[in-house]
């Protein structure tokens, strides 16, 4: 794999990353709309939920991108 595709595949996976936490905390926030009288436990139940996935996705990814990282000749 080349450096250029080596940061290119980085930058994805941080980008992903990114865009599933917010997605994460929108729907966090709406699901937590629905129930005014319990807003804040519904909100945090719903986040870590997701976000537990998101956060082993990105940890995963990074991993993944780790072994397959291209060794610079100087």
């Amino acid at each position: 794999m080349s450096e250029y595709t080596f940061f290119l595949l980085h930058k994805l996976l941080v980008l992903s990353v990114n865009i599933l936490v917010l997605a994460a905390v929108s729907i966090a926030m709406y699901r937590a709309s629905l129930f005014p009288d319990s807003f804040t436990p519904t909100f945090f139940k719903t986040l870590f939920i997701l976000l537990i996935p998101t956060v082993s996705l990105g940890f995963i990814g990074k991993r993944m991108l780790g072994k397959r990282r291209p060794v610079l000749i100087s």
